[in-house]
């Protein structure tokens, strides 16, 4: 038989495109790199000259979800017609209702996300998430600021402190829902922690109270179902 021959770009897309399939059919764990291989046909050495392993695949899936939710929300931080405050809630759900669409892939991951030997690689990929992350904020913060609804001579650093703060709030409620069990009432310790870090928010943005709401609290619980 003859070997079929693609483009790199095509090769790559293809494994991807695999993965994801099976990350969510099988979950992280349960999913082999023979599983993958054998899907689309190729040897073992093929795989491994684009990905050094299963975690730098998980790493490429991620980076390329990133990519399509932040081209979704191009539109959304353009329109000339949103106030700021409005583009900036839209911004977090937007990002929040698609990670609950997704949740089959996310809780596949979770464990494996949060276990100890991961750690750099956990940090490796949300730093590269706030980078490409950074610019979209800016521009609405820059826009608040324009408006008089936020206040700070800095605001691509006040992005990038805005985006560590809801990351940090997005591993709380991760672990909530991970260990669910040991909390006496779920829902009320996710709403607590929500409060909180949106009032954080508001803080570094110099926002009215009250003014920034940057999750769902009745879709956070739906993760605990």
């Amino acid at each position: 038989m003859t070997r079929i021959v693609k483009e790199p770009d095509v090769r790559r897309s293809e494994i991807l495109d695999a993965a994801q399939k099976f990350f969510y059919q099988k979950g992280y764990e349960q999913t082999s790199i023979q599983d993958i291989i054998s899907d689309i046909g190729i040897a073992k050495g093929t795989f491994y000259h684009y990905f050094s392993s299963k975690l730098d695949l998980l790493d490429a899936v991620i980076e390329g979800m990133l990519e399509k939710i932040l081209q979704s929300l191009e539109p959304m931080v353009e329109d000339g017609e949103l106030l700021a405050l409005e583009k900036f809630e839209r911004f977090f759900n937007h990002i929040a209702n698609w990670k609950t669409e997704n949740r089959a892939f996310f809780l596949g991951i979770l464990n494996t996300w949060y276990k100890d030997k991961n750690a750099i690689f956990r940090q490796k990929v949300m730093t590269a998430s706030a980078e490409k992350t950074v610019p979209a904020l800016t521009r609405i913060i820059e826009q608040g600021i324009a408006e008089g609804v936020f206040a700070t001579e800095c605001p691509t650093e006040v992005a990038e402190i805005v985006l560590q703060i809801g990351q940090s709030l997005s591993n709380t409620l991760a672990k909530i829902i991970l260990n669910g069990a040991q909390y006496d009432d779920s829902r009320a310790v996710i709403k607590r922690k929500i409060t909180a870090y949106q009032y954080a928010i508001e803080r570094v943005l110099n926002a009215p109270p009250g003014s920034v709401k940057i999750f769902d609290v009745d879709l956070m619980y739906r993760w605990l179902d």
